[in-house]
């Protein structure tokens, strides 16, 4: 029942976000957008550290079920090691066994994102975020992949976002795959986040000692590779809560229970005194006897009681990860005390998308998952390359050339999930300064078309003092006063190879 649970909701929500990425509808995606804003790591960039923390909440209660029910590329991972699991090959071979897990390299991930993230690099983050490398396969790869069978132009928005979209796909299937959710527990910043407090988690796993037979059925279907049948533990750091080991274990010795049987098996028993070796009792209560006697002589002896080495490693993981995750709620704090006024009005040959609080919090925010981008009507933004600084790829960039930013529109402010994008009103985007349009008088042919389309009438057309030979007798002029820099301007302009109008950004 919990496996056919966790799939349905799972599949359910992951039908919803392909929907808010692929769909042509913009009713639709604007329905959908509350699944984008379900992510851990957009939570964590927008400061919104209640829901954070609610989150956590949740893991340390009942384990890992973000990464096997919410998160998109968790669901896509399960579709492909399903696929794996259809083949003829596979099938006839042994799918999955225990693998030592492999914490100094998931750690020092989670650490460099978390610097990272910090000091406002979101590149780097980005790219191991699971939502931002799910939302460039749904907006640069689905989502063209639906405009060509609906007979609509084919729109790649950048090929370097292509080309990164289309890796990132080939590498997940890849080792899903071969080695099913490797990637969740080794490189991915929010599994290894979750699974720091998923070790403590109130729900466990927990194997019958009694019960188990040894058939390895449940080490066989395990994806995340952390049920050990030697050893009859299951490793809660990695484990994703999918339920499949339960499913799987026909003499019903794998529970999801808040209580951890007693070993009950003599061999199985720790060994307090090697020359006498304890009897062989049957029953569960030997491991009460067991620690009372243990107490009982380390009272009598004075010395101190030896502390399990795995729980001793648990511990300094997280007292040493403390310091990371403060860290990450004190940035959060400093990027929502950001305001207008926090920087001065410096011209940049670039535009970033309206509804941003600051360019700083805009950079720091931003994930790069091009929501944004696939949404916007006009197919004016595209992710940028190096506009903003390669640790800023990816982030959103007008492109002025391609289309202009529509006077009442605010799509892209109403899907971003991290609030690198505020949302605003039609009335508050009239008077958003998005940029100033710039003339340059020499290049200016004087055609009035810049005039026409300007949806502020900032733009006027003024006599030139002294024309040259060939020139016009006028020349637009920009009202600085009224300009938004909305690029409609630039985007008619059609002086060539130069254009005479152009819009720079602010920052």
């Amino acid at each position: 029942m919990l496996k056919i649970t966790r799939v349905i909701v799972s599949l359910l929500l992951f039908a919803a976000m392909v929907l808010l990425l692929v769909t042509l509808e913009s009713r639709i995606a604007t329905a959908f957008g509350w699944v984008a804003r379900l992510q851990i790591f957009p939570l964590a960039l927008s400061g919104a550290i209640t829901a954070l923390a609610l989150w956590l909440g949740i893991t340390l209660l009942f384990g890992r079920i973000y990464c096997s029910g919410i998160c998109p590329m968790g669901v896509l991972q399960d579709i492909f090691i399903r696929s794996g699991r259809l083949t003829r090959h596979t099938r006839m071979r042994r799918r999955f066994r225990y693998s030592t897990p492999r914490n100094k390299t998931r750690y020092t991930i989670l650490t460099i994102v978390a610097g990272s993230a910090v000091m406002g690099l979101t590149f780097f983050p980005s790219l191991l975020d699971p939502y931002s490398a799910f939302s460039r396969i749904g907006s640069e790869i689905l989502l063209p992949g639906v405009q060509w069978l609906s007979g609509q132009p084919v729109l790649v928005a950048s090929a370097l976002a292509f080309a990164i979209a289309a890796v990132t796909l080939a590498a997940v299937a890849l080792v899903a795959f071969r080695r099913g959710r490797l990637i969740c527990n080794t490189v991915c910043p929010v599994g290894a986040t979750l699974g720091l407090f998923s070790r403590w988690s109130l729900f466990h796993f927990d194997i019958d000692t009694d019960l188990c037979v040894n058939c390895r059925k449940c080490e066989r279907v395990c994806k995340a590779e952390c049920i050990d049948v030697e050893s009859h533990v299951v490793d809660g750091s990695r484990c994703v809560n999918c339920f499949d080991c339960v499913d799987a274990c026909d003499s019903h010795a794998l529970r999801y229970t808040t209580r951890r049987k007693r070993l009950s098996i003599p061999m199985m028993q720790p060994v307090n005194n090697a020359a006498s070796p304890a009897p062989a009792i049957k029953s569960d209560k030997i491991s009460t006897e067991i620690s009372d006697s243990a107490a009982t002589q380390a009272k009598a002896t004075g010395e101190p009681v030896k502390i399990d080495r795995r729980k001793f490693l648990a511990t300094g993981l997280i007292v040493a990860a403390t310091p990371a995750l403060t860290a990450i709620a004190n940035g959060a704090r400093r990027i929502q005390a950001i305001d207008r006024g926090s920087k001065p009005l410096t011209p940049s040959r670039y535009v970033a998308p309206p509804g941003r609080h600051s360019m700083t919090a805009f950079l720091e925010r931003c994930t790069g998952c091009g929501l944004c981008v696939s949404r916007c009507p006009a197919k004016v933004l595209r992710p940028s390359s190096n506009e903003f600084g390669w640790l800023h790829m990816l982030h959103p960039v007008m492109d002025f050339d391609a289309s202009y930013c529509r006077y009442n529109c605010t799509r892209c402010t109403e899907v971003c999930p991290t609030g690198a994008l505020q949302p605003i009103t039609v009335e508050e985007k009239h008077i958003f300064i998005i940029g100033h349009a710039q003339v340059e008088p020499d290049n200016c042919i004087g055609c009035g078309l810049c005039v026409e389309r300007c949806p502020r009438k900032a733009i006027t057309l003024q006599p030139r003092k002294a024309p040259k030979r060939g020139q016009s007798r006028g020349v637009a002029t920009v009202d600085t006063a009224d300009c938004i820099g909305c690029g409609a301007c630039e985007y008619i302009c059609p002086a060539s190879p130069i254009k005479a109008i152009v819009v720079n950004g602010i920052v």
